[in-house]
């Protein structure tokens, strides 16, 4: 479980998903600080990418079920920068922070454990050609 590749950047996509829920600002106004907790369906879907990029390292065996679970993940975080990009803009003065990037950077880890899973199952399918 913990040798594979994709397992680290499941780790990482979850890591990352929870800096951006409680510890990163996501935007300014004028030098205050706004973090994912300011708004409800920002934190919620933070809060679901991190319990479904957690959820996916222990669905290692099942590969088909952990890259659904990893492609919701990711429609997670898109849902999360769209509803940051949204209260960038209504706010008059809004400075996007560090924490803005939190999504970008989960999707971007859990493309790569997709991309390693599907590598895996395309591996497992050649050695049962074999058989």
């Amino acid at each position: 479980m913990i040798q594979r590749i994709q397992t680290l950047y499941l780790f990482g996509a979850a890591i990352i998903s929870t800096l951006g829920a409680f510890v990163l600002p996501l935007y300014a106004i004028e030098s205050e600080a706004f973090r994912a907790t300011a708004g409800m369906y920002t934190f919620l879907t933070f809060g679901i990418s991190m319990s479904l990029f957690s959820g996916a390292v222990l669905l290692y065996r099942n590969r088909k079920m952990q890259l659904v679970v990893v492609r919701l993940g990711m429609l997670s975080a898109l849902a999360a920068m769209g509803f940051i990009a949204q209260a960038i803009l209504t706010n008059v003065g809004a400075e996007a922070s560090w924490g803005a990037a939190a999504p970008f950077a989960c999707i971007l880890f859990a493309f790569l454990a997709s991309k390693g899973i599907q590598k895996d199952e395309k591996k497992v399918r050649g050695l049962d050609r074999l058989r």
